[in-house]
């Protein structure tokens, strides 16, 4: 030992700067007068459609039965997903998962055939897909299937100006 230093000066220095792991086990080594069940309980967060997650990075609204058997009608009616999504505050994969866990059969998403046609002489017509999906109540992706499955083809995306290049 270095003259001159008395052994509190060495444990200061070597403490000084301790690890964060140190740190909490000095911190719980001078809190045992509290016990685990001494500790404050955390109030449930809740908005207005029920509690919610606090540990996800974004919060989680958890549906109650009653909410669920609801959304499992609406989605047996034929309500749109994304509008039932709407309504309840969740995601549409949220609804599907729930609608295939509760044993529900799932809608057929693919177009008619008349559709299908309706479809295709729309887009050969010169209107875009979204222009024919938005005229069908359908997605974009179906009208896209549609054409390619009447045997036509796409046209460049980008509009007249993609045409005109």
């Amino acid at each position: 030992m270095p003259r001159g230093l008395s052994t509190g000066v060495v444990l200061r220095r070597s403490l000084s700067n301790p690890s964060a792991p140190l740190r909490s086990l000095i911190a719980r080594s001078q809190r045992r007068t509290q016990s685990p069940a001494a500790r404050p309980e955390r109030l449930s967060r809740r908005d207005q459609r029920g509690p919610v997650a606090t540990q996800a990075l974004k919060s989680q609204t958890r549906l109650s039965y009653p909410q669920r058997q609801k959304l499992l009608d609406a989605y047996a009616s034929g309500v749109p997903v994304k509008q039932i999504a709407e309504r309840f505050g969740v995601h549409r994969t949220t609804i599907t998962q729930i609608a295939t866990n509760a044993g529900v059969k799932m809608r057929s998403q693919t177009l008619s055939l008349s559709a299908r046609e309706e479809a295709c002489e729309l887009y050969d017509g010169g209107r875009s897909l979204a222009q024919v999906a938005e005229n069908l109540g359908v997605s974009p992706s179906a009208v896209r299937s549609a054409v390619l499955s009447c045997g036509g083809t796409l046209r460049p995306p980008g509009g007249r100006s993609a045409m005109s290049a």
